[in-house]
C-alpha cells in the first residue's frame, strides 16, 4: 500500500468517526508526508484495566491492547490512525465519541481518560 492510499484510508475514517471538520483539522495538523508515519507509545492504567483499540484500513475498531491496573504497556501505531482508549468494561467503541487520532500536535502530550488510564505516544 503506498503512503498516499494509506493517507486517503486514515481520512476516510476520520471522516466516519469524527466528521468532515476533523479532517480539515488533521489535514492542517498531519503534513501529508507524514500520514502513515509511526507512532510508539505507552498506555498506563491505575485502578481501572483499560484497552487501546486501532482502527483498521476499513475502519473498524481491533483490540490492539489490555492494559491491567497498575499497569503500563507500550503499543505501535500510526500517524494518521483512529484509535480509542477505554475502560475494559466499556466493550468496543460503537461510535466515534471516544474516538481519536494519531496526530502531530499531540505527540508528547500526556492524554488523561477519567482517574485511571493514560496514554502518550511519540511520532518518529
Amino acid at each position: 500500500m503506498t503512503a498516499a492510499s494509506r493517507a486517503q484510508l486514515a481520512r476516510a475514517c476520520i471522516v466516519q468517526t469524527k466528521g468532515e471538520e476533523a479532517v480539515a483539522y488533521f489535514h492542517r495538523d498531519i503534513p501529508a508526508g507524514r500520514w502513515g508515519d509511526p507512532v510508539r507509545g505507552t498506555a498506563s492504567a491505575s485502578s481501572e484495566p483499560y484497552v487501546l483499540w486501532l482502527f483498521d484500513d476499513d475502519c473498524e475498531p481491533h483490540k490492539a491492547l489490555d492494559v491491567p491496573p497498575r499497569t503500563s504497556r507500550t503499543f505501535k501505531a500510526q500517524v494518521g490512525q483512529v484509535w480509542s482508549y477505554t475502560e475494559a468494561s466499556a466493550g468496543q467503541p460503537a461510535d466515534g465519541r471516544t474516538c481519536r487520532v494519531f496526530g502531530l500536535s499531540n505527540s508528547g502530550t500526556e492524554q488523561r481518560f477519567s482517574d485511571s488510564g493514560l496514554l502518550t505516544y511519540h511520532a518518529e
